[in-house]
């Protein structure tokens, strides 16, 4: 039995970090601003697509070595450096901040695992294997999008303004 307790965190325009900068780091700080998150990235380099969100100011970008300076007023870190020891170190510091964490490399030094995850507007299903198989969690997910296609989040939008007429209707 898995130790983990599923949860859905608000991290609009919160301040967020990625300690890395390349493919991995990538997909994570794109996922964190498609959710409003503020993101700042630590890494001495970075892909061409982080460098591109950062010159259209989308994220922060520290060009140096990491330091846990920038974690002080983080409100989560995702360690996806391709540096066992990096991703061991700011694991360790953002532990001792008391941040959340996640060690794209490490689920054992985290506080928290990201799921394989299917959006269709505000409908998210999440599927994890507590970090012991993600190719099977994606592979889940691929089968579950065939499954619920894109018209669910329509579906959710409709559902969301009858239950609002409804609640006005009938209060109690």
């Amino acid at each position: 039995m898995s130790g983990y307790y599923p949860v859905n965190l608000k991290i609009e325009n919160k301040k967020c970090v990625v300690v890395g900068g390349g493919k991995v780091a990538e997909r994570k700080i794109k996922l964190l601003l498609e959710k409003g998150a503020l993101v700042t990235v630590i890494s001495p380099k970075i892909t061409l697509l982080i460098e591109k969100l950062w010159r259209e100011t989308k994220i922060s970008y520290l060009a140096v070595t990491y330091t846990s300076s920038p974690l002080k007023d983080a409100f989560l870190v995702i360690a996806a450096s391709n540096d066992r020891t990096v991703n061991s170190r700011v694991a360790k510091d953002a532990n001792q901040l008391g941040i959340l964490v996640n060690v794209v490399d490490s689920p054992a030094e985290s506080s928290f695992i990201l799921p394989a995850i299917l959006s269709r507007g505000d409908l998210t299903i999440a599927v994890s294997t507590a970090g012991k198989s993600p190719a099977l969690a994606r592979k889940i997910k691929e089968d579950l999008a065939l499954i619920y296609c894109e018209e669910y989040g329509d579906l959710i939008e409709m559902i969301a303004q009858a239950r609002e007429r409804i609640k006005r209707k009938y209060p109690d």
